[in-house]
């Protein structure tokens, strides 16, 4: 078990090149590309020539894949021109005139904390942050994706008009001519009035001083103290420095300082959620081993010595065992819900899997988000095969409409509520918003692939034997015995809920951090794949251990119960969703409200429909099992 805990673990930090090495020769020319403009205050993306930057002649925006256009990027070309190995200091930019709509809008973006985010070979802008950790005072930098527009001193708005591009590269040993890579990507954003003041000539000797591994000291950022500062005018000059520095990382560890963010403490963290994940698991299984290992042995040996004896009292779970595997309330719909969540967990354990082993890589940008997509679509075949043969198990003759249920109820909400969050978006004129065209694409991945793959699989279940139930289901149900205490029942199996979601809390927060924080980069893929283990084990077990719990009460309702026990673990989801929306965000519009919620409400129902899946399936194997090792007349 432990070597499969350290391999995971080493995954979790170790990627497969996101694309082909580049090398370069000497005064070859480096192509910087900018991308979109984003806020953690908004969560409203724009184009970086929204605001009035130093534009080139020809603007001709890069081939994005569908993953990039729902995250909001949009790469186009700069005017910065960059050589290989090739410093340049205070090299004028162009001079922009602003109108006052313009400097409005710069105003709003920097009361909005907007940053501007950059690529040079793949690598994201980077500014460099340290951290200062315990007594001993260790120091670590780690590199943040994108840098500030501008700042606000009072009523004062001035902006980051000069750009310290730091270039960290590493030569290559190839004959006839040595080549270099690019292993490192610094910028850092200055607001200078004039280029070659005799200040900011001093404040480049004095950063110059420190080593790659100690962050540029706080005091030499630029302030209106330090460097005569720009003020946001109708005239503004913007200019640039370009350093090339000899590094020794090599190009395959140039992500290592994203990923440091949080340093080995970070790493402790996850450790940590690790183990109380699995802590939770042994006192679950513990419980559960008990109920397999003791109780239900000895009710299977006591109600076949009855059997055998002819004794016609029957007490607890086999007195229902005629009603056991009656259908449930609304089996069409609980059969859909089961075949819904049976495809979301197949796109997660595969999504987990390949992301753990490294090809979805920050590097591969826009990867993880096409990738998921693409999953769910093709896992669609597995939602209509699961639930067809449920259906088919509860007796239904509409299994047609079962099928077009299983495949439009699951895509169809999500492709809803993005569309509403798309429309609150595009009314911001964001560049976040999806373009029609890609909203086609989505339409046709849905309608031409998902569709037709849920009908696949529900043809192959339907002609598919039935699922076969040990015990005879009677004609007539038996009475229900309601004994006091149900209400409580039903509030323990609520609580019992919160089993899984606290198997995700502790990872949870890092994602959450990753996608609404902006500043760091999630690529812990092998710890989440851990949780997500855990997870199963937890959702299975509650499961199985409530519904033995109910059917020992002599009450035979336990399908929705087994789904619902682990399922309600999304509302917790959502609950932590609102919490961390009070505590962490400060989110300014009514539509990153909605977008926020939309897609919380979306995250946490598919959690639900994951964990319910999960849990219903391990509660049907379990019923099943007991029910077939008795006797029944």
């Amino acid at each position: 078990m432990w070597w499969v805990l350290a391999g995971l673990a080493l995954a979790s930090g170790f990627y497969l090149p996101g694309v082909t090495l580049h090398t370069f020769n000497e005064s070859q020319v480096l192509e910087l590309l900018v991308d979109k403009l984003d806020s953690a205050r908004t969560e409203l993306p724009f184009n970086y020539y929204d605001l009035n930057f130093c534009k080139p002649n020809h603007i001709q925006q890069r081939h994005e894949n569908l993953g990039q256009i729902l995250q909001g990027d949009r790469i186009e070309p700069s005017k910065y021109t960059l050589r290989m190995n090739v410093n340049v200091t205070c090299a004028q930019l162009c001079q922009q005139n602003n109108t006052s709509e313009d400097m409005e809008r710069f105003r709003w973006m920097i009361d909005n904390e907007y940053r501007a985010s950059w690529v040079l070979d793949n690598l994201p802008a980077g500014l460099r942050v340290v951290l200062t950790a315990g007594e001993s005072g260790t120091r670590l930098s780690y590199y943040e994706d994108g840098f500030p527009i501008g700042y606000k001193d009072g009523e004062v708005y001035y902006i980051y008009n000069h750009a310290h591009i730091i270039v960290k590269i590493n030569q290559v040993e190839m004959d006839p001519e040595p080549k270099w890579v690019i292993v490192g990507f610094l910028v850092n954003p200055m607001s200078v009035s004039n280029c070659s003041t005799r200040v900011f000539k001093d404040y480049y000797n004095a950063i110059a001083l420190y080593p790659e591994e100690v962050v540029y000291k706080a005091d030499f950022i630029p302030s209106p103290a330090k460097v005569s500062p720009a003020v946001l005018d109708q005239a503004m000059s913007y200019s640039y420095s370009v350093s090339f520095e000899e590094s020794e990382v090599h190009w395959t560890s140039r992500w290592d300082y994203y990923f440091r963010s949080g340093g080995s403490s970070e790493n402790e963290v996850h450790w940590l959620s690790i183990i109380n994940s699995f802590a939770m698991v042994l006192f679950l299984s513990g419980m559960v081993a008990h109920i397999l290992g003791r109780t239900l042995r000895k009710d299977i040996t006591l109600y076949n010595e009855r059997a055998d004896s002819e004794e016609s009292e029957e007490t607890g779970w086999k007195q229902v065992h005629g009603d056991v595997f009656r259908p449930p309330l609304y089996a069409g719909v609980f059969a859909v819900l089961v075949g819904s969540g049976v495809q979301l967990v197949g796109m997660t354990v595969l999504t987990l899997f390949f992301a753990s082993l490294g090809f979805l890589s920050p590097a591969h940008r826009g990867g993880l988000v096409t990738t998921v997509l693409l999953l769910f679509v093709f896992m669609g075949v597995f939602a209509g095969y699961s639930s067809a043969r449920l259906y088919k198990f509860f007796g239904g003759e509409h299994w047609k409409t079962n099928t077009v249920a299983t495949a439009f109820f699951l895509p169809g909400c999500c492709f809803s509520m993005f569309f509403l969050i798309n429309l609150c978006i595009w009314a911001e004129q964001s560049s976040g918003a999806t373009p029609f065209f890609h909203l086609l694409s989505l339409l046709v991945l849905w309608l031409g692939i998902s569709v037709p793959l849920v009908f696949l699989g529900s043809a192959i279940g339907h002609k598919k034997p039935a699922l076969t139930a040990p015990c005879e289901v009677s004609r007539i149900p038996r009475p229900l015995n309601i004994l006091q205490g149900v209400a409580r029942l039903k509030t323990i199996c609520v609580m019992a809920g919160s089993l899984p979601f606290g198997c995700m809390f502790i990872e949870l927060s890092f994602v959450m951090k990753s996608l609404w924080h902006h500043s760091l980069v999630y690529y812990l893929f092998g710890f989440l794949f851990l949780c997500f283990f855990v997870l199963v084990i937890t959702s299975a077990e509650v499961s199985i251990l409530m519904t033995y719990i109910l059917l020992n009460r002599e009450d035979y309702r336990w399908w929705w119960l087994s789904f619902g026990v682990a399922g309600s673990s999304g509302l917790y989801l959502f609950g932590y969703s609102v919490i961390y929306f009070l505590t962490e965000l400060e989110l300014t519009r009514l539509s990153s409200i909605v977008l926020y919620f939309g897609y919380m409400l979306l995250a946490s129902g598919a959690y639900a429909l994951v964990t319910g899946a999960i849990g219903f399936w391990a509660t049907f194997i379990f019923a099943r099992t007991i029910y077939s090792l008795i006797k029944v007349e």
